[in-house]
């Protein structure tokens, strides 16, 4: 299976709705100060999730109850990456828009599926 075939067979939204906190961030600024259309795509199993970060390690993942609007996201989840102190190493964060909302209902379900150290 092709990437666009795994994203276009799991698309739920398509908008041009920037989540991340920073307007800065968003890519292909045009005139207009309006970001391009984004696919917002669904993975639920672990190994679609695996894939999903593989397509782009710095995603953005909106959690949304099921059923529920893009617009009622819950939180949003994203990577960065940062140069550490050694030899041209990166330090990978996950960052998240909701604190409350992570710590309490996304975080033990990452746990639970993942192996992952807090620090």
């Amino acid at each position: 299976m092709t990437t666009q075939d795994f994203i276009l067979n799991r698309c739920v939204f398509v908008n041009s709705e920037w989540v991340l906190p920073w307007a800065e961030t968003i890519p292909h600024w045009d005139e207009l100060n309006t970001p391009p259309k984004i696919i917002w795509f669904s993975v639920t199993k672990k190994e679609d999730i695996l894939q999903a970060i593989k397509i782009d390690h710095l995603f953005r993942c909106v959690v949304i109850e099921q059923g529920k609007d893009f617009q009622q996201h819950s939180n949003v989840l994203f990577h960065e990456e940062y140069y550490s102190t050694g030899d041209e190493d990166y330090d990978y964060y996950l960052g998240f828009t909701n604190k409350h909302d992570f710590l309490n209902k996304t975080l033990p379900k990452i746990k639970e599926n993942f192996n992952v150290s807090i620090s």
